[in-house]
């Protein structure tokens, strides 16, 4: 963080963002929708076989992007780009033919079907700049085609998953006695074509960017008020899964205000790059991530229960494989370590960066430890140590 607090585009730091872009970021997306897809259309995924061997090249291509980031090797980095973009066309021949029905239709169908789109576009776009900075031919401004590869990336592909996908998830964590209304399909709609006009006019040089990113932007607000209003007509107590989406949404806020006053001071080339760096920041780590981690504490533990029932192992409930009391910990020490790294960027401080890196670590960490132990009984026949109470009741 020390490093990226001084300079952005460097080989460490693109390293250490696609570490979370891929390796986190797009690995559990991909892993939620592989489950989850199927279950929400009623349909078998189109080529089941075909997901093993795309898991694989998935792996390959992110691993190797990421090293050749680390090492500066850009020969490397772009057949590892092509081997990535290889796996998400496999993942969308998966995905994509089950979700076409639906079009227009489901509000998290839309915005998934959309998303994937995106992805694909952010993958070609990045095999684009891998070939041509090992070739020198591009057809555009590799400035041009990184900024229309982030649009893609971080908001067609990630932010509409996110939306999409949590206009199913909450309700069905809180139980609202309000309907999730009509309007929520007109945002994932709005939200998918600001991201399609800001990518281009990014990549083409043309005006309006600005436009559009602001329609972006209002668009993501409806998307909070929506989910204010569910969240308002709940049913059940507010856990720590919701607390990390609360958080989530929060930081969103922060992003938009960022991204508003970036725009406004030029962008990162320009008088505008500490607060692009804090939009960033803010975004990947305060925003995407906090959802991620609030959404698997919730979707995991009952992933597992079903793996297990299909095995025909001792059944084992969701309670049994969460662990509460970390999440309290997770929760503080992550959000504490986002807000300094932030910090840290609008103050130009990498030695409050480096502060911020120490509670983040131990955050994530903690978090990681305790999905890894719930996973882990997905693949093991035995049961957790609260499982083996022989007075338990099994709901």
């Amino acid at each position: 963080m020390p490093a990226a607090v001084r300079f952005f585009f460097q080989p460490t730091v693109l390293a250490l963002v696609h570490t979370l872009t891929l390796g986190v970021i797009t690995a559990v997306m991909m892993g939620v929708m592989y489950r989850y897809v199927p279950a929400l259309v009623h349909r078998p995924i189109r080529f089941p076989r075909l997901a093993y061997p795309q898991l694989a090249l998935f792996a390959v291509g992110a691993i190797g992007m990421i090293a050749h980031f680390a090492i500066g090797e850009w020969g490397g980095l772009w057949w590892s780009a092509a081997v990535v973009l290889l796996s998400i066309v496999g993942f969308a021949l998966c995905l994509l033919p089950i979700l076409w029905p639906e079009l227009g239709k489901g509000v998290a169908e839309t915005g998934m079907f959309l998303s994937i789109c995106y992805l694909l576009c952010a993958a070609t776009l990045g095999l684009l700049m891998g070939l041509g900075e090992t070739y020198g031919f591009v057809w555009t401004g590799l400035l041009r085609m990184l900024d229309a590869h982030v649009a893609f990336a971080a908001i067609g592909w990630v932010t509409l998953t996110i939306c999409a996908a949590s206009y199913r998830f909450i309700p069905a964590f809180v139980l609202p006695t309000a309907k999730l209304p009509r309007a929520a399909l007109w945002q994932i709609w709005a939200l998918a074509l600001s991201v399609a006009g800001l990518g281009t006019t990014l990549l083409f040089g043309g005006a309006g960017a600005a436009l559009w990113g602001a329609a972006a932007g209002l668009s993501l607000i409806a998307y909070l008020l929506v989910l204010l209003h569910l969240i308002r007509s709940r049913r059940l107590k507010i856990d720590w899964g919701l607390r990390h989406a609360q958080a989530g949404a929060a930081w969103l806020v922060v992003t938009i205000a960022l991204g508003v006053a970036a725009a406004w001071n030029g962008g990162w080339p320009g008088d505008g790059a500490a607060l692009t760096g804090a939009l960033g920041a803010a975004a990947l780590l305060g925003w995407i991530i906090n959802f991620i981690i609030g959404m698997s504490s919730q979707l995991f533990p009952g992933f597992v229960s079903r793996v297990r029932f299909a095995r025909d192992w001792p059944a084992v409930t969701i309670a049994e494989l969460s662990v509460p009391r970390v999440h309290r910990f997770v929760f503080a020490l992550y959000n504490i370590g986002v807000g300094l790294i932030v910090a840290a960027f609008l103050l130009a401080s990498p030695r409050l960066a480096l502060c911020g890196s120490f509670p983040l670590a131990a955050g994530t960490s903690l978090y990681a430890c305790a999905t890894i132990w719930g996973l882990s009984f997905a693949y093991r026949k035995s049961l957790p140590a609260s499982a083996r109470n022989p007075l338990r009741v099994l709901g």
